[in-house]
């Protein structure tokens, strides 16, 4: 299932800032790693450092000499020797360690001493009191000898210190992301409300309203340049469209002129071959073909002229309890003739706003349609009714059915359904002008149906505040 473009977008950019969100802290985090382990090491070579000029060794005993008196030495050497020891280089003794490294237990053989010596670099060590940071510097004296000095510095309140902040990362990484989504959303929200703008003004453009244009906003962006080349697309459909409309119109103009003739030429030999049953056989189908030509004809004449505004509606109350009634008595004989049941059923008086004279011929070629596809036997209801402030128009009928693949295609001009029901005469004409009456007058036409079972057809109209009495006709 391919998610809405509004959400993907939404879910990218979530997507994108939580990996750089992601990206960014460990990147933090590993810097002020980084800072902070150079700050340490820095700060245990400057005590390793400041301690050698404290620091005396006189035939082999170490002695820490300072002004007792002065406060700034005084804490520095208490800070520095609060981790420190020293180690003849020659036989690798311990010579003095002081009372805070003692319950470390941090003791090294001669070969380790040596080998710092070599290469005094620091080190860290884990211990049970936490983790230590030693440095390594040797000593000559002018008294002769070589020592080992090791001072050392806690390294816990970095690792604490890196502890909250990873702290901080991980507790501010859930509302930052929220944050994000929100600031996303809404950010996506407002790119995306001119698109839907424009998607709403361009489903309220038809096929009779193709001289509509979308907005366009004067930023000169994609937005606009989107919306131009639509209104071109409209523009060229616009001309294709009404060079249709002029050439049907024209065609069923000129063709009604030649039908006719050629219909009262065959009337004259009709009544010339008086005596030749088998002549007149043969005229009279030619005539009803003919006449069949003709109406078909004029509906695409009408359809044109409809289509292309040159018939007007007249916007008058028209009394739907009424005239539903008197078109079904209209058809009556025909269901009578082919062994239908024809029933009316006005439930609720309603008056809609249109012109009678159109909507009559709605309700005719809805009922024409359900005659035609009605076998004998079978019934044919309409139904009149207020829902609101709507007025609905149900015909139904028990006829072949529609299948599902031809319901979205039935109000296309000339579209015939399945084959099992191509035997019936039309043109497929009907059900467009009746769609047609509907949208001219802001209703909308609905259809339900099943196979070998039956259809209905909806229409709904904004009903009118005049309300007549209640009419009941079956």
């Amino acid at each position: 299932m391919t998610l809405p473009f509004r959400t993907r977008l939404v879910l990218f950019s979530t997507v994108t800032f939580a990996v750089l969100l992601t990206v960014m802290s460990a990147v933090s985090y590993s810097l002020l790693g980084r800072q902070l382990n150079l700050d340490a090491t820095a700060d245990l070579a400057e005590l390793t450092t400041g301690l050698h000029g404290y620091l005396k060794i006189d035939a082999g005993t170490p002695a820490i000499v300072f002004d007792d008196k002065d406060a700034d030495q005084v804490a520095f050497v208490q800070e520095a020797t609060r981790y420190y020891q020293i180690y003849d280089g020659e036989d690798g003794r311990l010579l003095v360690q002081s009372q805070g490294l003692e319950p470390l237990g941090l003791h090294f053989t001669p070969d380790e001493v040596r080998a710092f010596l070599d290469a005094p670099r620091a080190f860290d060590i884990q211990t049970a009191y936490g983790r230590f940071r030693f440095s390594n510097s040797p000593m000559s004296p002018a008294t002769g000898g070589r020592y080992l000095l090791q001072v050392g510095a806690s390294l816990d309140p970095m690792d604490a210190a890196l502890g909250r902040f990873l702290d901080l990362l991980l507790w501010s990484a859930l509302p930052s992301l929220l944050v994000a989504v929100v600031a996303v959303w809404w950010t996506v929200r407002t790119a995306v409300a001119p698109l839907s703008a424009l998607a709403r003004e361009t489903r309220g453009i038809t096929i009779g309203t193709l001289d509509r244009r979308l907005p366009t906003r004067g930023a000169s962006d994609e937005l606009d340049e989107v919306a131009t080349a639509f209104n071109d697309t409209l523009s060229r459909l616009d001309t294709a469209v009404g060079e249709m409309r002029q050439f049907s119109s024209a065609l069923a103009h000129e063709l009604r002129t030649p039908l006719a003739a050629l219909r009262a030429e065959i009337e004259l030999s009709l009544m010339d071959s008086a005596d030749n049953p088998e002549r007149r056989t043969s005229a009279a189908s030619q005539i009803e073909e003919i006449d069949k030509l003709t109406r078909l004809v004029n509906q695409l004449l009408t359809l044109a002229r409809a289509e292309s505004g040159e018939i007007p509606l007249g916007r008058n109350p028209v009394d739907l309890g009424a005239l539903v009634p008197s078109v079904t008595e209209q058809l009556e004989p025909v269901a009578h003739a082919q062994d239908l049941r024809l029933e009316c059923v006005v439930h609720q008086a309603v008056t809609v706003t249109g012109d009678a004279g159109w909507l009559e011929r709605l309700l005719l070629n809805l009922l024409d349609n359900a005659l035609k596809y009605t076998p004998a036997g079978g019934s044919i209801g309409v139904s009149v009714a207020r829902v609101g402030d709507r007025a609905r128009v149900d015909v139904r009928d028990t006829g072949t059915g529609i299948s599902p693949d031809a319901l979205p295609r039935i109000f296309e001009r000339f579209y015939r359904v399945d084959p099992a029901r191509s035997a019936v005469e039309g043109a497929g004409l009907g059900l467009s002008l009746a769609k047609w009456i509907v949208d001219r007058h802001n209703g909308r036409i609905e259809v339900e149906s099943v196979p070998g079972t039956g259809s209905t057809f909806t229409v709904w109209l904004p009903s009118s505040p005049l309300v007549r009495t209640k009419i009941n006709k079956t």
